[in-house]
């Protein structure tokens, strides 16, 4: 028998290994991404029999009060997953049903617990994410999903002085370099699916964890839960962002994210698309203080002037925006609204900030668009929630603040020495915030109620604070009632309530505005309507106060006398024998002109109270630079009323 050749041992061992490298290179740096077009009908998605329930509800025509949270990351966002948060759609839920969950190993809960929310995980790499976290999916050992996983596995743990018994394990530089890339991806002119995307299957998987989780929470009359997810369309440094929410669990197979759908209106003519075949679902803009004037454009995807058809399916889809989260208010800034003394709240913009970013620029500007398209694509109600990347929805106290950006702001020696990671020229106390919430005025805690509410904009935002408002404009409410249910009847009878519009041949615009403080909050300083109109082709605006507390009287240049409410450095305490517990008032615009387009909302401050900063200092011994305030004046926001003459 002839012996090996040694060139023939060498030419088989070199094949081997270029075999094997193929193998394992392909592996690592797998062909894709898979973009294979998947069918995605909409189809019943319901996982348990609710049904039985939602028909056993008693509903009330009077309308009860929920809070809520509508914007909600997990580890299935590649942000919150690249931050640290390893806290599913399932730990979401049951944080935000009172339950304790543990974030980079400390317990952390919420201090009441939520009526309804909703998951909204990024639709960009949630298929992605399922790779990078289950071992049996394919492309899970690719070079990509490794760096990824690598975050959380460092050579040395993190200890903080917030808790010096768990230390956390991340790799926080490396968190830095693939946050930073996963930025820019999304920045680009075309950003797509990296090449480890093994297919839509991939979302489709992520998606149903959601829904499994979200049908498995939803008890009707006790807790609602809503299928949802966030469209993160990002152009340049322009946060475009919209949460998705559905009706009911006729869904979509998958979500479509901005990978697909790249620009507002192809997002709003997909929801037409899935509404003619059968789902019900709105989008939410948010965060439009970081918009780079992109929030409110009033040209279409091509450059063109908007038409009358483009208002009106942004109308149709977007009857509601976020104006209050953790990144930042996006009601007004106080570069722009100078004469507006509470307009410097939680001002976290893009610099230099631009005023058509804010919410109050928008209701304006739709009067106009109205005037000219005949409709108003800027008709827009309120909610606040907290755009949490902790898993932690509606975990929005100052006075036991972990912030909602993950590792980020997680930790105090965070919060006070490291840079905002979406702008590094800031520090994350300049920018972030405990964020808000969503109360909805709805028959019964079910999907179908507390969707038609947010629907028809029975709905406002709050800093966080539980604050209670009604807002009916009409005509011939009493002065006085006898009492709460007095009061609403009447409201319903004579007016229609905050989302709705006067009618149209009204001699005069009254309102009947009542407002209660929070439980454990503190009092109400004053309520104010603020108005906004179009004449003669000018846009206007002007704030009213139009309740105050302790007896207090509006000076002759409009000014309203301080309270004397204090807060103790030292404590945190906040006074409580100032301020009102409830303000109720029937209010007559004096300047109303019934040929003039106008909209008027509510905002409700409250007294000065101890802000997280604070909270800090006493706490851990954070040192804060001093112009950083150490108060906060809490506020709640009312969808509008709005007015528009005969044509």
């Amino acid at each position: 028998m002839a012996k090996p050749n040694k060139q023939n041992i060498l030419i088989t061992t070199l094949i081997l290994v270029l075999l094997v490298g193929s193998i394992i290179y392909k592996s690592l740096f797998p062909d894709g991404p898979i973009l294979d077009p998947v069918p995605n009908p909409i189809t019943d998605k319901t996982r348990t029999d609710r049904f039985r329930e939602e028909n056993q509800l008693t509903p009330n025509p009077q309308r009860n009060l929920y809070f809520g949270d509508l914007h909600v990351h997990t580890s299935l966002s590649l942000d919150a997953y690249v931050g640290g948060t390893l806290a599913n759609p399932e730990d979401a839920y049951n944080f935000a049903r009172g339950e304790a969950i543990k974030i980079f190993g400390k317990k952390v809960q919420i201090e009441r617990p939520l009526d309804f929310s909703a998951v909204t995980d990024h639709a960009e790499a949630i298929g992605e994410l399922m790779t990078v976290q289950n071992a049996d999916e394919p492309g899970h050992n690719a070079i990509l999903p490794r760096l990824f996983r690598a975050i959380h596995e460092p050579d040395e743990p993190i200890y903080s002085i917030h808790d010096p018994d768990s230390p956390v394990y991340i790799d926080t530089t490396r968190q830095r370099k693939l946050f930073n890339a996963a930025l820019h991806n999304a920045g680009e002119e075309d950003p797509t699916h990296p090449r480890f995307f093994r297919g839509y299957s991939t979302t489709t998987q992520a998606w149903d964890i959601i829904l499994d989780a979200a049908e498995k929470h939803y008890e009707p009359g006790k807790f609602t839960t809503f299928a949802g997810y966030e469209w993160s369309h990002t152009s340049g440094r322009a946060h475009l962002h919209r949460n998705i929410i559905f009706r009911d669990m006729m869904l979509p197979d998958y979500p479509l994210s901005s990978f697909e759908l790249k620009h507002e209106e192809a997002l709003w003519t997909w929801l037409q698309h899935i509404t003619d075949e059968g789902a019900t679902a709105m989008a939410i803009p948010h965060n439009t203080n970081l918009a780079d004037g992109g929030a409110f454009s009033d040209r279409d995807a091509n450059g063109n002037p908007m038409t009358k058809e483009y208002a009106q399916l942004r109308q149709d889809f977007e009857p509601l925006v976020e104006v209050h989260q953790a990144k930042g208010s996006s009601e007004v800034h106080a570069a722009f609204w100078k004469n507006d003394e509470f307009a410097g709240f939680e001002n976290y913009a893009h610099l230099p900030p631009q005023e058509n970013n804010y919410v109050r620029w928008a209701l304006k500007k739709g009067l106009e668009h109205e005037h000219t398209h005949g409709v108003n694509p800027f008709k827009f109600g309120m909610i606040g929630s907290t755009d949490t990347h902790t898993a932690t929805p509606g975990k929005v106290e100052e006075n036991s603040n972990t912030g909602n950006n993950a590792i980020a702001d997680f930790f105090p020696e965070a919060r006070a020495a490291q840079r905002w990671v979406l702008d590094e020229s800031l520090h994350i106390y300049e920018v972030v915030n405990p964020g808000g919430l969503v109360a909805v005025w709805a028959e019964e805690n079910s999907r179908g109620y507390i969707y038609d509410a947010l629907k028809s904009k029975e709905c406002y935002a709050t800093s966080g604070s539980r604050i209670q408002l009604r807002f009916f404009g009409g005509n011939g409410f009493l002065n006085d009632y006898v009492s709460n249910e007095a009061l609403v009847k009447d409201g319903y009878a004579n007016g229609v309530p905050m989302g709705k519009d006067l009618p149209n041949n009204t001699a005069k615009a009254e309102f009947l505005i009542w407002a209660k403080k929070d439980s454990i909050g503190a009092n109400l300083d004053r309520i104010q309507v603020v108005k906004g109109w179009h004449k003669d082709g000018e846009l206007h605006e002007k704030i009213f106060n139009v309740a105050l507390s302790d007896r207090r009287n509006i000076n002759a240049d409009g000014s309203v006398s301080d309270n004397g409410a204090t807060v103790d450095l030292k404590t945190g305490a906040f006074s409580t024998d100032v301020g009102a517990e409830e303000l109720l008032v029937v209010w007559n615009d004096p300047e109303f002109d019934p040929e003039a387009k106008a909209f008027y909302y509510v905002r409700v401050i409250e007294i000065p109270t101890a802000s997280w900063q604070l909270w800090d200092q006493i706490r851990y011994g954070t040192q804060y630079p001093d112009h950083i305030s150490m108060t906060v004046r809490e506020r709640a926001w009312s969808s509008p009323i709005w007015y528009s003459p005969k044509s």
